[in-house]
């Protein structure tokens, strides 16, 4: 067998047999000889592994920040449909109120989640909570007291308004 060596620029050696062909050609890469200008292929080499690390690096953490940023954003809307559940379960009580004074509370279910209304009467002022859940487990409270009027139909007059956060 008959070894044939080609010597390329760089120091880059490409070695093929002759003769049977059972031995596949392959590429070989020198190093450590072709002087400043293969030295200089090397550092550009490196340079590129470098800033393709540091990109990569930049890729990941920002869809790290994006998986977060979506993750608040998910939170934000469910406990905005719970807040929005509690203050119709908090009107729902009023109007229930104003249909029957004695009205005491009870449980509202609709498709988003359920609620519970508990009413706390002193005189004609009246204690309104509405605790609201929604699917995942995202609550709030609201709390409204309001003074009944003694009109044959009661008229409904807000005195304070608040969401609790316990």
């Amino acid at each position: 067998m008959k070894k044939n060596k080609i010597k390329l620029k760089a120091g880059i050696k490409i070695f093929r047999l002759s003769g049977d062909g059972e031995t596949p050609s392959f590429l070989s890469f020198n190093f450590r000889s072709g002087g400043a200008a293969n030295q200089k292929g090397v550092a550009a080499l490196l340079t590129v592994i470098i800033i393709s690390a540091a990109t990569l690096i930049m890729a990941y953490s920002a869809s790290l920040l994006g998986l977060g940023e979506l993750d608040m954003g998910y939170a934000s809307q469910k406990g905005s449909e719970a807040l929005a559940l509690a203050d119709g379960c908090v009107e729902d009580g009023f109007w229930r109120l104003r249909l029957n004074p004695a009205y005491a509370g009870g449980a509202l279910t609709v498709n988003s989640g359920s609620c519970i209304i508990s009413i706390s009467a002193n005189g004609s002022d009246r204690v309104v909570t509405a605790i609201a859940s929604t699917t995942g487990g995202y609550y709030k409270k609201i709390e409204a007291n309001i003074t009944l009027s003694a009109d044959a139909v009661p008229l409904v007059k807000i005195n304070s308004w608040e969401e609790k956060s316990d």
